[in-house]
């Protein structure tokens, strides 16, 4: 979307920007028929900001701050223990 901005594409950015997120809610609530709301959400916002931080960073050469990598570090932790204690309670169940 910034790079459509930039170029003086607003209207055709905001539609796509509106498209694409329309679309990962659609596909997020038919992942949630299958797991857990928890689990879909941690998924949803860690891996989208993590994915979000490193497209800035490769395609539109934005700066990662040391504070920001640490935070995309922690992202990742909080996900893995998120999916750990999913399975862990679905063992105990």
């Amino acid at each position: 979307m910034k790079a459509l901005m930039v170029d003086g594409h607003q209207v055709i950015g905001t539609l796509i920007a509106l498209g694409t997120v329309g679309l990962a809610y659609a596909l997020m609530s038919r992942a949630t028929l299958r797991i857990p709301v928890a689990l879909a959400n941690a998924f949803w916002e860690g891996f989208g900001m993590i994915l979000i931080a490193l497209i800035s960073f490769w395609v539109l050469d934005e700066y990662i701050a040391p504070l920001q990598a640490a935070a995309i570090v922690l992202a990742v932790v909080g996900i893995v223990i998120v999916n750990y204690g999913h399975y862990q309670q679905e063992a105990g169940e």
